[in-house]
C-alpha cells in the first residue's frame, strides 16, 4: 500500500492528552522492573463492589440482547432520574436521560447537537483537555478564559464578563484539575450570566459526590436551561466500564437520538444493566470518599512542608493542582525527572492549562492510601535533596 496517498485532515490535527503519554512511559519503567507511584491517572482505586461482581456474573449466563436502545436501557435511565430526586430534589423526566459511551460520547453528542463549526464556544483553564480537542476535531472555536497570572490554579467565573459573543460555555464542577468547588452564589451567577447571553451551558458533574468541605448542587437545581454531563467512572467506581450520561432538554432529543443511533449504536448491554444495581451501593461509594478525604488531609501535611511550592487544598475530586513556578523548571521536565529518579508518575500542567501549565503540576491522590503516603513522602524528600 501506498501510504503517501493518504493524508490526514487538518481537523484531526489536534493535540494528544499528554497524560496517556506519561502513562506509557511509567508503564514502560514498570516493565522494566522499576517500581512506579501512579499519581498521573484520575482512575478510584480498584474496588469493585461485590453486588456489582454478583450482577456480572448473573448476567453472563443469561441471554441479553446484544443491543440496547441507543438512548439507553428505560430501567437505567428511570434509575438515574430516581437517583437525582434523591440526591438533588430534582425531577428529571427519564427520557431526558441518554445512556453514553462514557462522558467522551456525552461529550461528543453534545457538542454536535449544540454547535455549528466555527462557533465560538468558552472552557475556564485550567481545564480538562478533552473538552477543548473534541470541539476542535468539529471546527468549533475554543475561546480560552485563563486564570490571573497571580493565582494560576483557580478560576474565576467573573472572567467570563470580558468575553464577548460565546455560543457556549463548559464548566466542571467539581473541577479537574484543580480540585476546586463552585458555590451556590457561584453557579447561580454563571447560569443566569448564560441565560441572559443565549449562551449554551453544559456542566461537566463526573466529579459529583466527590466533595469534602460541602456536597455541590447540579447546575439544574439553578434552572433547566443547561445539560448536564455525568458517568459511572468516578464517584460510582466504574472506569473503564465505558458508561456516561447526558441530560439534556426536550428540543435536542430527536437529533440527540439520531446521532447516537448513527455513531455509537448503543453503549455496552452488561454495563448498563450492572449500573442499575450501583445505587445499591451508596454507602460504599461515600465510604470510599471518605477514605479520599484521608488521603487528602495526609497529602495536604505532607505537601506543605516543601518549601516554594504552592497550592490550595482541593475541595473536591482526587486532585491537588501545584505551582511550581519557585522552582524556575519547566513542568515537563520537572515531571521527567521525578518519573525517572524516584518513580513518582505526576501529570504536566500543560494538558490542562495552554498559557500556565508549564509553571504546574497535577498529583492524584485516588489510588490506594497507603501508596499515595508512600508516594508523597518520597517526593517530599526529593524535593528537600533538590531544592
Amino acid at each position: 500500500m501506498n501510504n503517501n496517498f493518504f493524508f490526514p485532515s487538518k481537523r484531526s490535527d489536534i493535540d494528544s492528552f499528554k497524560v496517556m503519554q506519561l502513562l506509557s512511559d511509567a508503564s514502560n519503567l514498570e516493565n522494566n522492573g522499576k517500581k512506579i507511584y501512579h499519581l498521573e491517572l484520575g482512575e478510584p482505586p480498584q474496588i469493585i463492589p461485590l453486588v456489582l461482581k454478583n450482577e456480572v456474573e448473573k448476567l453472563l449466563s443469561c441471554n441479553l440482547p446484544g443491543y440496547t436502545p441507543s438512548n439507553g436501557i428505560e430501567e437505567l435511565r428511570k434509575k438515574i432520574s430516581n437517583f437525582y430526586k434523591f440526591k438533588y430534589k430534582l425531577d428529571i423526566n427519564h427520557d431526558n436521560i441518554f445512556i453514553t459511551t462514557g462522558s467522551s460520547g456525552a461529550f461528543l453528542l453534545t457538542f454536535i447537537s449544540c454547535f455549528d463549526e466555527g462557533q465560538k464556544v468558552g472552557i475556564f483553564n485550567p481545564v480538562y483537555p478533552a473538552y477543548r480537542n473534541i470541539l476542535r476535531s468539529l471546527n468549533i472555536k475554543v475561546i480560552e478564559i485563563f486564570p490571573d497570572d497571580s493565582d494560576i490554579c483557580s478560576i474565576n467565573f467573573k472572567k467570563i464578563e470580558k468575553i464577548k459573543n460565546l455560543d457556549g460555555l463548559i464548566i466542571s464542577n467539581p473541577n479537574n484539575p484543580n480540585g476546586q468547588v463552585f458555590s451556590d452564589p457561584e453557579l447561580d451567577y454563571i447560569y443566569n450570566f448564560c441565560v441572559k447571553n443565549n449562551i449554551t451551558l453544559i456542566s461537566d458533574e463526573i466529579y459529583h459526590g466527590i466533595e469534602f468541605e460541602k456536597s455541590s448542587n447540579s447546575i439544574l437545581n439553578f434552572g433547566t436551561k443547561a445539560i448536564v454531563i455525568n458517568s459511572f467512572s468516578k464517584y460510582f467506581l466504574m472506569p473503564g466500564w465505558r458508561l456516561g450520561w447526558a441530560i439534556i432538554p426536550g428540543s435536542l432529543k430527536e437529533n440527540f437520538l439520531k446521532l447516537s443511533q448513527n455513531l455509537f449504536i448503543s453503549s455496552g448491554n452488561i454495563a448498563q444493566y450492572s449500573a442499575i444495581k450501583i445505587f445499591e451501593c451508596i454507602d460504599q461509594l461515600n465510604e470510599t470518599v471518605k477514605q479520599y478525604s484521608i488521603s487528602r488531609e495526609k497529602v495536604y501535611k505532607l505537601l506543605s512542608d516543601i518549601k516554594g511550592l504552592n497550592f490550595k487544598k482541593p475541595d473536591g475530586a482526587f486532585y491537588f493542582y501545584l505551582d511550581i513556578t519557585k522552582f524556575n523548571i519547566s513542568s515537563e521536565e520537572l515531571a521527567k525527572k521525578i518519573l525517572n529518579e524516584i518513580g513518582v508518575a505526576l501529570t504536566p500542567g500543560t494538558d490542562f492549562d495552554k498559557k500556565f501549565g508549564l509553571r504546574t503540576l497535577r498529583l492524584a491522590f485516588s489510588i490506594d492510601n497507603q501508596k499515595v503516603i508512600e508516594a508523597v513522602t518520597k517526593l517530599k524528600k526529593w524535593f528537600e535533596q533538590n531544592y
